[in-house]
């Protein structure tokens, strides 16, 4: 059996001053459960001594100075105030024993979440914390508290309400082992590992993700942010160099990193994953950047977000003027999207910066997860072809290899003898020039969502049987003068004449009843109608896409028409994208269609806010409150806009009707609590922030503003303690770690663990001039003067 000597052995276990840090509440709890005290601090001496010291009781101020020792070195100290010791000759030495077996403990948690090869954290570690940081953003959305600019400058809660995983591939390095052997590869791999610790913040989860595959979390980080990160590994794994012992050869490396943001990244249903499983999918996502990056050339860096739009490529030429490629549903990819094709190495064009030259274009036509089958639209060169590994662009609008008058001219083909159905490029020939007449129109997209049963034929001829099934009732309930198309492997779409909305949702509403009843098929049907608003008969196809989405979010019956919800939804897609003026427009669509559409007003709000449109905000608020006096969501951002605006009274007003409607909402007592605090009535304060405590969720939250109340009332040790805690639940809050930082400086207790805190604020948050200040001090109070100068030059 292995003793404790065996498992500290080889010494590669210990401790340095941030790690101590950051353990700093597990040490507290651990020493509590065996020696009680009112309250304590960390204490790191400028020199070590060269021998371990005897703990030291002094009695007259019950104060116990306890050397925290590991492997025989003295790692700091740990002073307990308030101590009571029945034997203070003996009990000090076996304190500091206990305090050391503490220490132990903390030693085996970091070995098992710990590679012991690359000193990064492990995959099971890196997965906990994701899902940690999932749960963190979707609590904020939940609330709408996270979003950019709503809570901007004063505010405790600055989360954006968004997070990056990076994924990291080392380029052909099964080559490196094969030919220099695996011991050499370990230590190029050791050396990475060094490299990420280096270039990687603080506040990042950096993690061995298996042999030599590594993964990054970047909690509260937009995607821009994913990128820098990414370029300066991408940067830097290209810069190593190495020397083989047995050859002399010198070895250089490179690495392909792909990476993916959430909330962006996901995507309808896949919000309803366990987060577990959504962190999971989020992994998938980066992963598969990481390897489009690859395909690209390696040596690359990837958004997962921008593999629609430049990432695809053709897998193979089929029969029939059709290929498949590589985008699928899991990239965002749907029926009907069209793309250009070139060359994956075009030949070089004439002309300095000359454009990409061109192949042909294609539609998609059947949409799978990570594939989909595009049909050959046109040909730039008729002598030419689509080949396999070609590279595809998204089109996006009327843009396209010829112009839109001309590719309608082209030969109609012939239904498909089971469906009856066209085929879906010569279904949008046809309705785009029937619809140029008509004074209105409509399309209606059905997709059947079952799937074929045990039969004797193939999954294509089953589903080609169902659609046919379905078309027929489609036609049965359209007339004579609709006309369909194919739409994907699993979908048909029927333009329609001269039908109002409520007779189009009549049809489509029968159709569904029809199909489940007659045929036990699931359906969902979205359609969008000519005219509406102001869209022109070209976006008809969009909207009935969008309808289709609201659709298969309803309960049965999924049947929706393009309207104020549709809209509204598109939007909030607009919204998570980052496209806030998109959004807005959006939002105001849905609001001319349906003024009393609640949900939409507070949204339009929120955008307003975020672009520090706070009167334009406090009115769409006010609007919706007049409308519905108990709207949780439009009385507290009704508040919180009275409030930016500096109205407080008004904002007190609505934070309390809030309370009325819910009375324990989490957010009201706190921005009650922040007036109180900033008025100087601190039990007030307390009393609210401590109410919001009890709810739940709402302690984590809380303890920051407690531990600052605690400190305009002069106590100290209640302080100390609520932001021990507000780091136990979050270790990246950089307004915790400060505020620390300052309590040590300004306490004159220990300026090298301020050093510590401050350091770390400052790289959670480099924006913040007053951390940087503070490092300063910090340097400053140790007498070193060089660095605390080179520090200050940060400071703006």
């Amino acid at each position: 059996m292995r003793t404790k000597k065996d498992i500290f052995a080889n010494g590669d276990l210990t401790f340095t001053p941030g790690e101590l840090v950051d353990f700093e509440h597990a040490i507290k709890d651990g020493i509590a459960e065996f020696l009680p005290f009112t309250s304590y601090s960390l204490f790191f001496p400028r020199e070590k001594p060269e021998s371990v010291p005897e703990p030291e009781y002094r009695a007259e101020d019950r104060e116990l100075i306890l050397p925290l020792v590991f492997q025989g070195e003295v790692l700091c100290y740990f002073i307990a105030k308030g101590v009571r010791l029945k034997a203070p000759a003996t009990a000090p030495k076996y304190i500091m024993a206990l305090a050391t077996a503490v220490l132990e403990k903390l030693a085996l948690y970091k070995r098992a979440i710990t590679d012991p090869l690359t000193g990064l954290h492990t995959r099971d570690f890196f997965f906990s914390e994701l899902e940690l940081a999932i749960d963190r953003v979707q609590g904020c959305l939940a609330t709408g508290d996270c979003r950019p600019g709503l809570e901007a400058r004063e505010a405790d809660l600055t989360f954006s309400g968004t997070l990056g995983v990076l994924f990291l591939d080392l380029d052909c390095f099964q080559w490196i082992n094969d030919h220099y052997g695996y011991l050499t590869g370990d230590d190029i791999m050791g050396e990475v590992g060094r490299l990420l610790a280096l270039v990687c913040p603080k506040f990042t989860t950096v993690a061995r993700f298996s042999n030599d595959k590594f993964a990054i979390l970047m909690p509260d980080a937009k995607p821009r942010a994913c990128f820098q990160l990414s370029e300066v590994i991408r940067s830097g794994i290209s810069k190593l160099s190495f020397t083989d012992d047995m050859t002399r050869d010198t070895i250089t490396i490179t690495g392909s990193v792909g990476f993916a943001n959430y909330p962006q990244g996901l995507e309808g249903g896949q919000f309803r994953r366990t987060t577990n499983e959504q962190a999971r999918i989020l992994m998938r996502k980066a992963r598969r950047a990481m390897n489009v990056g690859k395909d690209l050339g390696r040596n690359r860096v990837f958004n997962y977000a921008d593999i629609l739009d430049k990432g695809g490529r053709v897998l193979g030429v089929l029969p029939m003027n059709r290929v498949s490629v590589s985008i699928g549903e899991t990239s965002g990819a749907k029926v009907g999207q069209r793309f250009l094709v070139r060359a994956a190495r075009p030949r070089a064009a004439s002309g300095k910066g000359a454009a990409p030259v061109y192949k042909g274009e294609l539609v998609l036509v059947e949409v799978r997860d990570d594939t989909a089958f595009a049909e050959i639209l046109h040909l730039a060169d008729a002598a030419g072809s689509v080949e396999a590994d070609d590279r595809l662009k998204r089109i996006r609008g009327d843009e396209g290899l010829f112009p839109k008058d001309q590719s309608d001219k082209r030969a109609m083909a012939d239904t498909d003898d089971t469906t009856q159905l066209f085929a879906y490029s010569d279904f949008m020939t046809k309705a785009a020039s029937a619809r140029q007449a008509p004074d209105s129109f409509a399309l209606s997209l059905i997709r059947v969502l079952d799937q074929p049963g045990d039969t004797d034929e193939g999954y294509r001829e089953a589903m080609d049987r169902m659609v046919a099934d379905v078309a027929t009732i489609a036609r049965g309930a359209f007339g004579d003068a609709a006309f369909g198309g194919r739409h994907g492997l699993n979908g048909m779409i029927f333009y329609l004449e001269d039908t109002d909305r409520e007779t189009l949702m009549a049809r489509t509403l029968e159709i569904e009843k029809l199909a489940a009843d007659s045929l036990a098929v699931k359906v969902a049907i979205g359609s969008a109608r000519y005219p509406f608003l102001n869209f022109d008969r070209a976006d008809i196809p969009e909207n009935c896409r969008k309808a289709l989405e609201h659709a298969l979010l309803l309960p049965d019956p999924k049947v929706a028409v393009f309207d104020s919800i549709s809209l509204n939804l598109s939007a909030d897609r607009r919204f998570m994208d980052a496209d806030v003026y998109g959004a807005i427009e959006e939002f105001k669509l849905a609001l001319l269609d349906d003024e009393n559409n609640l949900l939409a007003r507070n949204s339009l709000g929120i955008c307003y806010a975020q672009l520090d449109r706070f009167e334009d905000a406090r009115r769409e608020f006010e609007a919706a409150a007049a409308f519905d006096a108990k709207d949780v969501l439009a009385l507290y951002n009704l508040g919180w806009a009275n409030h930016r605006l500096g109205d407080l009274t008004a904002a007190r007003k609505a934070y309390r009707q809030c309370l009325k409607a819910e009375p324990g909402h989490i957010y009201s007592l706190m921005r009650l609590g922040s007036i109180e605090e900033n008025e100087r009535h601190f039990k007030k304060a307390a009393d609210l922030y401590k109410k919001a405590a009890e709810q739940p969720g709402g302690e984590r939250m809380v303890l920051r503003p407690l531990a600052r109340v605690a400190y305009k009332q002069g106590d100290i040790e209640g302080m100390r303690e609520y932001l021990h805690l507000a780091l136990n639940a979050d270790h990246n809050d950089h307004q915790a770690m400060h505020m620390l930082a300052r309590l040590y400086l300004d306490q004159g207790e220990d300026p090298q663990i301020a050093e510590v805190l401050a350091r770390q604020a400052a790289a959670l948050s480099p924006g913040k001039n007053s951390y940087w200040e503070t490092l300063v001090e910090t340097l400053e109070a140790q007498g070193k003067g060089e660095e605390a100068a080179k520090v200050a030059v940060r400071v703006d």
